[in-house]
């Protein structure tokens, strides 16, 4: 399975974990989750984290340190799958 399909793979799961029974916080990070892994650089996945850990570090409002966590898990697990096709 190339690193594309994993990647697709990844984000079907999350949409389909879209619901309108959700709470919204639970819907907003699914889709937060979705964009971060559609929208990343690759070969910049590491410097992104890095970027959004320092943000999160400065970070004083609640719902936009929710938002990185959301984020940074998507690009975290974006990350892995990244080392793991190279390797």
């Amino acid at each position: 399975m190339s690193l594309q399909d994993v990647i697709n793979e990844r984000v079907s799961f999350l949409k389909e974990q879209l619901s309108p029974n959700n709470k919204p916080v639970v819907n907003r990070t699914f889709q937060l989750q979705i964009e971060a892994i559609r929208s990343a650089d690759l070969e910049k996945v590491a410097i992104i984290i890095l970027q959004k850990k320092a943000q999160l570090a400065n970070c004083k409002d609640v719902k936009r340190a929710d938002d990185l966590f959301a984020e940074l898990d998507a690009l975290e697990w974006l990350q892995r799958q990244v080392v793991n096709h190279i390797a």
